[in-house]
């Protein structure tokens, strides 16, 4: 059975846990998935043909504890974080552009292979939310293994307060939701895509994080106002399974 390798950059143990259980379940019975920690210095990060072995395929795991801006200090710990998982991601990133990989970043996966490709990511006030936003395609969803049987318009579930200041050079823009997401979904080589959102994510698992998670919405607001109940986006990581398989196979 094929095998995606995950990396997640949480701390928090009950969001880990949520992402594990959410990826896990919308790829499907397809593909096998594990997961490891950014932030496992034990990991020889130096050498990716060694953390790649028996791994077909990447997912790069979003993160509520990691900023790159965040509207904080320049020299805030949070952002030097980032930076430094960043540099210590540098020589996965570039195998993982030199073989194209299949590999799929969402959310902080999102900004930090966008950085990696040469992107800003900072603060944006018009564009940061926790919420679902409508999201269409600006390219023929048909010519894309991993978007066909969606809609051309879906809502995505959100929360982010960074974004990618610019398309990275090479780089696709497959999807936007205009100036409150401008880019919302990207394709580099040929097997590499990236989405702002959450398609791990279903309704449910937006009213557990919210009753979890005090503070997560703003004061009187209740989950049901803010998100959609729109499950179209879940299809993006069952055809990223399929689309590991495949590729794997006619290697």
């Amino acid at each position: 059975m094929p095998n995606i390798l995950t990396i997640q950059f949480r701390t928090n143990e009950s969001s880990i846990a949520q992402e594990q259980r959410s990826i896990t379940r919308e790829l499907g019975e397809g593909v096998a998935v594990e997961f490891v920690s950014a932030l496992d210095t034990a990991l020889d990060w130096q050498y990716p043909e060694v953390i790649m072995e028996g791994y077909q395929g990447v997912i790069l795991g979003g993160s509520g504890d990691l900023d790159f801006d965040g509207n904080r200090p320049a020299d805030d710990e949070v952002r030097r974080l980032s930076l430094e998982v960043l540099g210590r991601l540098r020589p996965l990133f570039t195998y993982l552009f030199e073989h194209d990989i299949p590999t799929l970043g969402i959310c902080y996966g999102h900004q930090i292979l966008g950085a990696f490709a040469g992107a800003q990511v900072r603060y944006d006030e018009t564009q940061r939310k926790i919420r679902s936003h409508e999201v269409k395609f600006l390219v023929d969803k048909n010519d894309y293994f991993l978007f066909s049987d969606l809609p051309e318009t879906f809502q995505a579930h959100y929360g982010h307060k960074d974004v990618l200041d610019r398309i990275p050079e090479g780089a696709v823009l497959l999807m936007n939701g205009g100036e409150e997401c401008r880019v919302s979904a990207l394709q580099y080589k040929k097997n590499i895509y990236t989405v702002q959102f959450h398609p791990e994510l279903r309704f449910a698992d937006m009213v557990d994080r919210v009753k979890s998670s005090p503070g997560y919405l703003p004061d009187g607001v209740a989950v049901e106002e803010i998100f959609k109940n729109d499950p179209s986006s879940h299809k993006i990581l069952h055809n990223f399974g399929r689309f590991v398989a495949s590729h794997a196979e006619a290697c």
